[in-house]
Order: structure tokens, then sequence, then C-alpha cells
């Protein structure tokens, strides 16, 4: 198995050399407009994607293109199978959200190409039973859980979503090796700590914190519902592996009543083990670190755009994105 990654190794180390290097997050943060920020994108890979019609296109297709070399390249199954179910399950959100709760008309919806359940399925099995049937077990339990109320709402929706988007990176991920079972970890772990900590501020529920709370992190749900009803949730957060560092941030986030930074504390650690994570030099693991990276850097530079189209100075900008 070593062996036969050591071709899709070399070519992810030289697709490596497409992601954005900190010279030009510098130039990106500290452009005077978004307009001056696609000029400077348009100097990069992203540049190949720039021909659609929007912004938001351009990063679906370079994506797509992400996910496609790495299907092209893994011979393990449960790498392709665990990426391609992390795009079904938005489209899952998408569709299920728009059918289940009202939101749009479902051809209004952005939907992402099919990963590995056609969106033809996803949709037809809200109201076939025939169709439910070609669901995967964990896609079929969560629509059926969702079916099983009278009156859906977008809440709702997202909720189960955002289970089942932690339970395919739990089941089709972590095994890949231990490296990356810390990486899901610690991203299911920073997840509730942020919902913990937003709950804190709004002065929500013990019983409604729980349910909002992601199987699968450092510390159980109870464990984390506890320390929130004692209000020593940074308490419990420095028991985590490696995240002593970002505890002052995270009391500084509950005391002022927001979470950029926190949060950029958060992508920061991520990103450190993406880039230098326990993985093995060949295998799977780079493959699956790549395509995770560059849908990180995807969700920044979103963020970034965003924000220089709203005016958003630069120094403010820093304090959200672990970038330049």
């Amino acid at each position: 198995m070593t062996e036969s990654f050591i071709y899709a190794n070399g070519r992810i180390s030289g697709a490596e050399t497409t992601l954005l290097d900190q010279r030009m997050w510098q130039m990106l943060m500290s452009s005077a407009s978004d307009e001056e920020a696609l000029r400077l994108l348009g100097d990069t890979w992203y540049g190949g994607f720039m021909q659609f019609h929007s912004m938001e296109e351009c990063f679906v297709k370079a994506m797509e293109a992400t996910e496609d070399e790495l299907i092209e390249l893994s011979e393990d199954e449960r790498l392709v199978r665990g990426i391609l179910h992390r795009r079904d399950v938005r489209n899952a959100r998408y569709i299920w959200k728009s059918l289940l709760s009202g939101t749009g008309p479902e051809g209004e919806i952005e939907i992402e190409r099919s990963g590995l359940i056609e969106t033809e399925i996803l949709r037809k099995a809200v109201v076939s039973v025939e169709v439910r049937d070609e669901l995967p077990p964990l896609f079929l339990r969560s629509l059926e859980e969702l079916l099983e109320n009278d009156r859906v709402t977008t809440m709702q929706v997202d909720r189960k979503m955002d289970l089942l988007a932690a339970a395919v990176e739990r089941d089709e991920l972590v095994e890949i090796n231990s490296g990356f079972r810390s990486f899901v970890m610690t991203s299911i772990e920073q997840k509730n700590f942020l919902t913990a900590g937003r709950c804190s501020v709004d002065g929500v529920s013990r019983q409604e914190v729980c349910e909002l709370l992601l199987p699968g992190g450092y510390h159980t749900e109870d464990e984390i519902v506890e320390a929130y009803q004692r209000r020593i949730l940074p308490g419990l957060l420095a028991e985590t592996p490696g995240f002593d560092g970002i505890v002052a941030a995270f009391e500084e986030a509950l005391d002022a009543g927001f979470f950029l930074g926190f949060e950029k504390e958060c992508d920061r650690i991520l990103l450190e083990l993406l880039e230098k994570g326990a993985f093995p030099v060949f295998g799977p693991s780079p493959l699956a670190a790549f395509v995770i990276r560059r849908e990180m850097e995807i969700r920044h530079l979103r963020l970034l755009l965003a924000a220089k189209s709203a005016g958003v100075k630069e120094d403010r900008l820093k304090k959200r994105l672990p970038r330049g």
C-alpha cells in the first residue's frame, strides 16, 4: 500500500505549491478593496477558475478540481468515500432544508456536483420510501429522524446535518491514521467549545446546549455541559491536548461576548495539524490533508472577500484570519 502511494504523494507535493503562500496572504489582507483582492487572486492558481460568473462558482469549481485530483490519485477507498460524502452532506443540507422547511423553491438551491450520492436521490428520498433505501445508512438515519417531526425547521435540519457531517468524519476519516484522528477530534472539540461559549454569552439552558454538542471530541457532551453549568468551561478546555495556548483567547471571548479571536486561534491549530501533523510520508493522509487545506483556504478567502466588500479594515480582519 505504501509503495502504491509514492506517485500520488509526489503529485500532491507538487500541488501544494498552488496553495497561497504567506506573501500572497499579506497582499490580500492589505488590499484596499475586494476588486484589488480579486486582481491579486487572478494571478494565482485560482485565476484559472475566474472565468465563471461569480466567485462562489469559482470556488466551487476549484474545490471540485482538488477533489477530482484526490479521486484520481488515491487507492484508499475510505479516503475517497470520506471526502466525497462530506460533499454529499453539504448537498443534503441544501436540498433537505429547502424541501422540509420550505425555505425556498428547490430550483434556486445552489448545490454542488454529486459526491457518491446523486442529488436526484437526495431529493426523491424525501418523499419516496423506495428511493430512500438507496441512501447510505448514516444518511438514511438522519433523514428518517427529520421526517419524524410534524414540522421541520431550518435549525433542526442544520443540527441534524452537523451531526451527520461529524459522523461521516468519525466513521470514514479517523481510521486513516492516528494523526488524522487527532485532526478530526480537534475539529469537533473546537466546534463544541465555540458552541458552548456562545451559548454561555446568550444564557442558553443546559438542555439546549446538550442538544447542540457533537460527539467525537476529546471531551464528552456530558463533561462539557457540566462545565457549562458550573461556569468552568476554560478550565475544561485547558485539559484538551494542544489547547492550553488558546485558553486565554477563549476567556477573552467569553468576557467580550464575541469569538473572532478564538475562531482565529482554532483555525491556526487546525492549519498547523494539517501542515505539520504526524502523518506518514507515504499513504492517504497527505492527500486528505491537502484537500482539507484547500477547503480551509477557500473558506478564508470567502471571509476575506466578504470583509473587503463590506469595507472591513485590515486590523479587524487580522483578528479573525490566521493568515499573512
